[in-house]
């Protein structure tokens, strides 16, 4: 994984993190595990990855986007 996805603003599962805790490793809809530092309205940089699975209608781990 390049430095800038690293440092890119992920999306994640709101089934699979439903409220994780500031610092708690979090699983990105791309696959990388990065502590959570909570949720930023408009990121600067966003993940292209996770954009590219946003916009599937069911996400890898088996949640729609609509779930929670």
């Amino acid at each position: 994984m390049t430095a800038e996805i690293e440092r890119s603003a992920h999306a994640y599962c709101p089934a699979c993190n439903p409220d994780p805790g500031m610092g708690e490793p979090v699983t990105a809809l791309c696959g990388a595990t990065h502590p959570f530092w909570g949720r930023r309205e408009r990121p600067v940089n966003n993940c292209p990855a996770c954009e590219a699975v946003v916009t599937e209608s069911v996400y890898p781990c088996g949640h729609t986007g609509g779930e929670r």
